[in-house]
């Protein structure tokens, strides 16, 4: 780079000696040694400058060549010190296994021995986790694990801990007791957990909740639907138990098992669901029919008890069946025996129909829902074997929706069918004592008037 600015000067020079003249001649005032004199002081100045920057290049250099040497002191130093810790860690392999060996050889029967309480804690451990005692001794089931798991000869305390643990929970399968606690999933503060044994627990003022054992998570939760009334009462009954009392209560033989299944068996109002739209026409349907036939049944009570009060007063009206025939006969006494008789007849026909209004309609619908249930089983086997062609019968779960429906409208047919046919006996019955007495009264007056015409033909 100098060398190139050297040439370029000097060639500058050349050129301004050749023109001088020129120059001298056409500027008048520029000699040639101003010219040379500010050449000279530019070409001093630029070898100023290259000087300048030729010294803080080796200067940067010079830092860069002690910084490598740095990191290479470093790194060198790494690597002995590495080299050094992997021979420590092999001599202190070599030892450990030495020290194994000695233990080993040392330990004798000691050492079998707690191999089998190793063996013991870890037969041991899932029991104590999956056991609801757990909720009431929190943490015994870690140090159970701890014991197991250890690679080292356990301690005087941790021998300990096995049949403590044991002798605890042997203990406490035979309590009904109550414990405070706040591990409870979901479910805020400090709980009142009364605990059957190692079979069940719940919480609350009057036992209202049942609980599960979490085993993962080693904590207590409310089951999501809780078992029905009778179970719950007598949950609440041990709860609020003294001691010594002797009170029925409920016992999930199966630790919470049994529970769980209760829990999730379907409620009334499922079960309905499960009928689909055939079984909620059948009970609007039953709704219908027992809604008319207590309708009927109040009706015909009232009605009854007028005709029985008219039948011993023996007045005309238009109250009830009997007055209105009563009031018939007042109209038609003076006419001849046969005419009377027609219009007492017309007058029962008249009430014949108001008395048995609705009961063909109960006996209808009596009819119809066990025809309706029957139509939900024959849809309910339609979608029970369509699931079962399009995916098999390997699971019973896929083909419960259709089963459902076949046995739960069977059912609904059933169960409005049975109170109708009742109803309709009822009211049946209800409507011939009324048509009865209707007849008998209306009986009686056509013969009280053949006998009054016999006595006055005697006369």
């Amino acid at each position: 780079m100098k060398m190139f600015k050297t040439l370029a000067i000097s060639a500058g020079l050349g050129l301004v000696a050749l023109l001088a003249p020129a120059a001298a001649q056409q500027q008048g005032g520029v000699s040639l040694q101003e010219l040379l004199r500010r050449v000279q002081a530019d070409s001093a100045q630029l070898s100023q400058e290259a000087q300048q920057r030729l010294r803080e290049f080796q200067s940067a250099g010079a830092d860069e060549r002690n910084k490598l040497a740095q990191i290479t002191a470093q790194v060198n130093a790494e690597e002995a010190r590495g080299r050094a810790l992997g021979a420590e860690f092999q001599s202190n392999e070599a030892r450990l296994t030495a020290l194994e060996g000695q233990l080993n050889s040392q330990a004798g029967d000691f050492g079998e021995l707690v191999g089998q309480l190793r063996q013991a804690a870890g037969e041991i451990d899932p029991l104590i986790k999956g056991s609801v005692i757990s909720a009431q001794y929190p943490g015994r089931a870690e140090r159970l694990s701890q014991i197991a798991q250890a690679r080292r000869l356990p301690t005087r305390a941790e021998l300990d801990v096995l049949w403590k643990v044991m002798l605890q929970e042997v203990i406490a399968q035979g309590e009904v007791t109550s414990f405070t606690t706040s591990a409870i999933s979901n479910l805020e503060g400090e709980q009142t957990v009364t605990r059957i044994g190692p079979f069940m627990a719940f919480v609350g003022n009057g036992g209202q909740k049942y609980l599960k054992w979490n085993v993962e998570a080693q904590k207590l939760e409310v089951i999501g639907r809780q078992p029905e009334g009778r179970i719950v009462a007598a949950a609440a009954q041990v709860a609020s138990a003294k001691d010594g009392e002797f009170v029925r209560g409920a016992i999930d033989p199966s630790r919470g098992d049994l529970i769980g299944l209760l829990s999730e068996a379907p409620d009334f109002g499922e079960r309905v669901d499960q009928g689909g739209i055939v079984g909620y026409v059948t009970l609007t349907l039953g709704a219908i029919g027992v809604l008319l036939g207590l309708y009927k049944i109040v009706t015909l009570f009232l009605t009854q008890s007028a005709v029985s009060a008219t039948a011993r007063s023996k007045q005309g009206g238009a109250g009830n069946p009997l007055a209105r025939i009563f009031s018939a006969y007042e109209t038609t006494k003076s006419s001849d025996v046969e005419t009377i008789e027609l219009k007492l007849d017309e007058a029962i026909l008249r009430e014949t129909p108001k008395l048995e209004f609705g009961n063909d309609i109960i006996k209808v619908l009596a009819n119809v829902a066990p025809l309706l249930g029957l139509l939900g089983t024959v849809i309910g086997m339609i979608i029970t074997f369509t699931q079962i062609t399009l995916f098999g019968a390997g699971d019973p779960k896929t083909m419960a929706g259709g089963i459902s429906t076949a046995l739960v409208t069977t059912v609904q047919g059933l169960v409005v069918a049975i109170p109708l046919v009742l109803l309709h006996a009822v009211v049946s019955g209800q409507s011939r004592a009324i048509q009865q007495v209707l007849d008998e009264q209306s009986a009686g007056l056509v013969a009280q008037r053949m006998e009054s015409e016999a006595r006055g033909a005697k006369a």
